[in-house]
């Protein structure tokens, strides 16, 4: 029978899969051809395939490891003093990415349908029941993470109509952005794949069975990046290029356009299952940071750890309104995520697998 504080192998797959589709899904489309042009699709591809190879990475250092958390990694890597000091640099960083998701779907519910009610109410209403559902155990978390994942083929299945009068001849001629274009469209991919980092927070729950039930979850990565490329695959058939770089949400003005004889505003079905799917990552998110800051500190839950980290994200959140400010805010995450998700990592599991193993008890 699994326990409260323990997962499955295919529990952690839904639960990096939801940490990872999160608030960018809708802009994921401009972003990526801005820097891309028509071979978007080459970019995301190749963004996906490095980040699973990534992953792969993670599982190899992890199955070597030993049954041990990742942040006890860190604080045996790097010493107690300088360890504690980066978990503590992770819990700022998280409520980092906690806030731009806040901040981001806000405004994208403002500008789409709720023009008219109060930022403080959107926000409000997005943090209470992430706040509930965090203060859960994880088994709890994980098992929620896998019903929301039946949202995801819905999802798709909603665009469907597009391939009706698929318009291929916007991917043509292929590769001709040039090399340059297809590297800088790399930056907004990878992008839109953190999240895949939650393989090292939520493995130490993966108890029964570590080695074979981690192999199930290493793959997360190659799913999210079929989801993504049928997503920028979709709307550059039905979008030219100078369109969809302008196009703030490509997906939504699809959906806009689209009409059945039941259903008038299919872009409200689509957002609906949206708020929800954005809703999980935040949680994903907020369960880790609360989790690692009640065991940093030794308190007694994490309820009171949530409740600062919610009081922190609603008073940014409120105080930054203007759109510069947001890209702002948003333009910091490329270069703090690959610090937390790349390049720590890989130094800390390095140096405890070559120092710090033999010395563990």
């Amino acid at each position: 029978m699994q326990k409260n504080n323990e997962i499955t192998g295919w529990q952690l797959f839904f639960l990096i899969i939801q940490t990872q589709i999160g608030v960018g899904v809708l802009s994921l489309p401009k972003d990526v051809s801005v820097e891309a042009g028509r071979d978007a699709w080459i970019s995301l591809i190749i963004a996906g395939i490095a980040v699973q190879l990534v992953l792969f990475v993670f599982l190899w250092f992890l199955m070597r490891a030993g049954e041990i958390s990742y942040f006890d990694i860190i604080i045996q890597s790097f010493g107690k003093v300088a360890g504690k000091l980066f978990v503590c640099f992770y819990i700022i960083y998280f409520i980092y990415i906690l806030t731009v998701s806040s901040i981001t779907f806000t405004k994208i519910l403002a500008e789409w349908i709720y023009m008219d009610t109060p930022r403080e109410l959107l926000t409000m209403l997005f943090l209470l029941p992430a706040a509930y559902c965090a203060g859960s155990k994880i088994s709890h978390v994980a098992r929620f993470s896998m019903i929301v994942s039946v949202l995801l083929p819905v999802m798709i299945l909603l665009l469907i109509p597009v391939y009706s009068s698929p318009e291929f001849i916007h991917f043509f001629p292929i590769g001709s952005e040039g090399s340059s274009a297809i590297l800088k469209g790399l930056k907004a991919s990878i992008l839109a794949y953190i999240g895949f980092e939650a393989f090292l927070y939520f493995s130490k729950y993966v108890k029964s069975n570590r080695q074979k039930e981690l192999k199930k979850a290493a793959f997360s990565t190659s799913f999210v990046l079929l989801f993504y490329l049928f997503l920028i695959v979709s709307t550059q058939l039905y979008f030219h290029l100078e369109e969809i770089v302008v196009v703030p949400y490509a997906v939504l003005y699809i959906l806009k356009s689209l009409s059945f004889i039941i259903v008038e505003r299919i872009d409200l079905i689509f957002l609906t299952i949206w708020i929800v799917v954005a809703l999980t990552s935040f949680i994903n998110y907020l369960f880790i940071a609360a989790e690692e800051t009640k065991i940093l500190f030794k308190l007694k839950d994490s309820h009171w750890a949530i409740a600062f980290m919610i009081t922190i994200v609603f008073t940014v959140s409120i105080f930054i309104d203007e759109k510069q400010s947001i890209i702002q805010l948003q333009s910091f995450v490329t270069y703090a995520a690959a610090v937390f998700t790349i390049i720590i990592p890989l130094a800390a599991l390095i140096i405890y697998l070559i120092f710090r193993k033999g010395h563990t008890t």
